[in-house]
């Protein structure tokens, strides 16, 4: 049985891709996610590669389905806001192990998720036939576990994978996209490009919701919705600048012994109240 905050959440979160644009960041951690949600987020996200740095671990399926799932399980159990879960490619080659992803996130109270189509074993994309299974295979089971307007974001590599040239990996997004989405998928992700001329391309000729990378270059917010993208995600970039924070006043205070950057902080108390204000305590 679903509860009935969960399933309420997950109804929010899918009305998020039916109309407009909104911006998707992506927490590693419970403080993370608490400094989305008090910033006024609709929803949050996890970042994989965010999660794993964050425990020692190198990106790429390098952390067990259970601990990626610890870490978003306690977000999602403490969030007032929904939660989608970044499951990588869904933690087996097999449609049935990403039906148990599926399932696993939704037992951890999450209302969403991605999948993705690069193969960590090869380094390129698993077969396409393959590949729609898988999506088919965990938007059943969410269906059958019933939470229907559970989020399966279904990310095509491509781009990240060099498959070819650009109109290569254009028409391979494309083809992928539009069979995800009609396996059922309610979110179709391209990360990779970041010029407006793809990106409005891309959602021109695909059909459903499109998820769109913050990258390097990548236009303001209002510009990229107006090309018709529907989520926008940050991905790891804001673990990414927390560290690159941390990294530049450890190397600034080493060179000059200047502890102005250490201070440059949020508050101990200032902490304290984002943690215990998320949510149920712990």
């Amino acid at each position: 049985m679903i509860p009935a905050a969960q399933a309420e959440h997950a109804v929010r979160f899918a009305a998020l891709h039916r109309s407009g644009c909104f911006i998707l960041p992506n927490a590693w951690d419970v403080p993370s996610a608490a400094l989305i949600a008090a910033a006024g987020y609709p929803a949050i996200a996890t970042t994989s590669s965010g999660v794993a740095f964050s425990l020692g671990l190198v990106d790429g399926e390098r952390i067990e389905r259970a601990r990626m799932l610890a870490v978003a399980g306690e977000i999602a159990r403490r969030s007032p806001i929904p939660v989608t879960v970044d499951l990588e490619a869904g933690y087996g080659r097999e449609p049935e192990a990403v039906a148990d992803s599926v399932r696993a996130a939704i037992a951890a109270g999450c209302v969403g998720c991605n999948i993705e189509d690069g193969d960590p074993a090869s380094g390129g994309l698993f077969d396409f036939d393959l590949s729609v299974a898988r999506i088919r295979a965990g938007v059943e089971a969410a269906k059958a576990a019933g939470l229907p307007d559970f989020v399966l974001n279904a990310r095509t590599d491509p781009y990240l994978r060099g498959v070819g040239d650009a109109e290569t990996c254009f028409a391979e997004a494309v083809k992928r996209a539009n069979a995800y989405a009609e396996a059922g998928a309610l979110s179709l992700f391209v990360p990779g490009p970041g010029d407006a001329a793809t990106i409005s391309a891309l959602t021109a000729q695909i059909s459903g919701p499109v998820n769109m990378l913050v990258v390097p270059g990548l236009a303001p917010f209002s510009d990229v919705a107006a090309l018709g993208v529907r989520r926008i995600s940050l991905g790891g970039a804001l673990a990414g600048s927390a560290y690159g924070h941390a990294k530049t006043v450890l190397e600034k205070l080493h060179a000059d012994g200047d502890f102005a950057g250490a201070t440059e902080r949020m508050s101990h108390g200032e902490m304290m109240a984002l943690v215990e204000g998320f949510g149920p305590k712990a």
